[in-house]
């Protein structure tokens, strides 16, 4: 299971020790609190995330960073036991539906036993793993609301 952490001590998530996998997918806002960023088509206004190249809806490839909601609902999750070298285990990993109408899968840092689908749940980050030097790997991850 993951470790929550304030993101204010990753201020420059890309180069913070310690590592920040996908540094890209999350930003640290206002005090500290972390925000996943997607991409939102141009044309349309459908979001995505990761942000896509293409907007799914309309084929368009004016798709412009975008702040997601940091909130949402678990629609489904897994327990994982085995996983790449480094990651630790078990932990949950599952789809979040946030409340801008997005999916995104994710670690979600909550005790198996607490965990249930429809569950509230708010965008944070956490220790996820341990890198080949020993440093901490980090990652956005969801806790209960």
């Amino acid at each position: 299971m993951s470790q929550a952490v304030d993101l204010a001590v990753h201020h420059d998530l890309a180069n913070a020790e310690p590592r920040f996998v996908a540094p890209a997918l999350v930003e640290s806002g206002a005090a500290g609190a972390p925000r996943l960023i997607g991409g939102r088509c141009a044309k349309c206004g459908a979001l995505s995330f990761p942000r896509a190249a293409v907007c799914t809806e309309c084929m368009s490839e004016e798709i412009e960073k975008t702040e997601l909601a940091g909130t949402g609902r678990v629609y489904s999750y897994s327990m994982v036991h085995q996983a790449p070298k480094g990651w630790s285990v078990p932990y949950a990993l599952g789809y979040v539906d946030l409340t801008d109408k997005v999916r995104v899968l994710a670690h979600i840092d909550v005790p198996e036993s607490a965990l249930a689908i429809d569950m509230p749940v708010r965008l944070s980050v956490g220790r996820v793993g341990t890198g080949p030097a020993g440093e901490p790997l980090m990652s956005y991850t969801f806790v209960q609301a």
